[in-house]
C-alpha cells in the first residue's frame, strides 16, 4: 500500500473538493437550464426566430457543464498521480485545472454579458412583433391551437410564467381587432388571475437571473481550483526535488 505524506493528502483533499464542486455545478447547470419548465420554454422560443438569442445561453450552459465534467474527471488523474508519484500526471492535472479556470472565467463573463443584453433582446418591439404574428393565427373564436411556432411560444410562455401578453391581456385584443372572451384568452393559457401580469418583465427577469446564476457559479469556484492547480504544480516540483518533500 502506498504511503501518503502530508503534501499528498492536502493535494488529494483539494482535488476531491474540485470534483465535488464539479458535480454540484453540473446539477446547478441542469436545474437552471431545464428546471421549472424552462427547457420547454427555450425550445419554443428558439423555434420562434430565437429573438431572445437563447442559443447563446445554450452555449454558456454547454461550456459550464463541460468545464464541470473535466473537474470531475481530473480527480481520477489526481488520484493516479499521487498513488504512483507520477510528476507528469501531476503536471497534466495542473494544466487541466488551469485550462478550466480560463474556460470558466470566459464562461462567467459571457453569462454576465448576456444577462445585461437581455433587456434589449426582450424589448417591447420584439415582443410585440412576436405577439402580432401569434395573434394573426389565433383570431377568435379560438378552437384548437395552431402548431405554429409563435402561437406555441406564447401559449407555453403564458402557461409557464403565469402572464398575459406583453404588458397585459388587452394586448391580444389590440392585435385581434376584436375583444376576445375569457375562453379565447384561456385557450392561450392567459388566465384571469394573470390578466394584468405582462410577460415582458417576467421573461426578462427569468432569463437574466438564470444567466447571472450560471455566471456567478462559474466565477465562485475559481479560488478552490486555483489552490488545487497550485498544489499539483508544487507536488510535481517536490517529486523532482526530494529535498523539499514533507515526510
Amino acid at each position: 500500500m502506498v504511503e501518503l505524506n502530508n503534501q499528498d493528502k492536502v493535494f488529494l483533499g483539494a482535488s476531491l473538493a474540485t470534483a465535488i464542486i464539479g458535480i454540484a455545478l453540473i446539477v446547478i447547470g441542469f436545474l437552471f437550464r431545464f428546471g421549472g419548465g424552462f427547457g420547454t420554454f427555450s425550445t419554443y422560443a428558439q423555434q420562434d426566430n430565437d429573438f431572445l438569442e437563447l442559443k447563446r445561453l445554450d452555449m454558456i450552459f454547454g461550456l459550464f457543464v463541460a468545464a464541470a465534467c473535466v473537474l470531475v474527471i481530473s480527480f481520477l488523474v489526481a488520484t493516479v498521480s499521487v498513488l504512483r508519484h507520477n510528476s507528469f500526471l501531476l503536471k497534466a492535472y495542473c494544466a487541466m485545472v488551469a485550462l478550466m479556470i480560463v474556460v470558466q472565467l470566459v464562461d462567467g463573463l459571457l453569462a454576465f454579458t448576456y444577462s445585461d443584453q437581455v433587456n434589449q433582446l426582450a424589448s417591447d418591439d420584439f415582443m410585440y412583433e412576436s405577439l402580432s404574428k401569434a395573434a394573426q393565427k389565433t383570431i377568435p373564436p379560438i378552437g384548437s391551437l395552431s402548431s405554429d411556432a409563435e402561437v406555441q411560444f406564447w401559449a407555453n410562455t403564458q402557461d409557464l410564467f403565469g402572464c398575459c401578453g406583453v404588458y397585459n391581456s388587452t394586448d391580444w385584443s389590440v392585435f385581434w381587432g376584436v375583444t376576445g372572451t375569457n375562453n379565447d384568452l384561456q385557450a392561450l393559457h392567459c388566465y384571469p388571475q394573470h390578466f394584468n401580469d405582462g410577460c415582458e418583465k417576467t421573461i426578462r427577469n427569468k432569463i437574466s437571473s438564470n444567466a447571472q446564476y450560471l455566471g456567478a457559479a462559474s466565477m465562485g469556484v475559481l479560488v478552490v481550483e486555483i489552490i488545487a492547480s497550485f498544489l499539483a504544480g508544487y507536488r510535481a516540483y517536490t517529486l523532482a526535488h526530494p529535498e523539499f518533500e514533507d515526510k
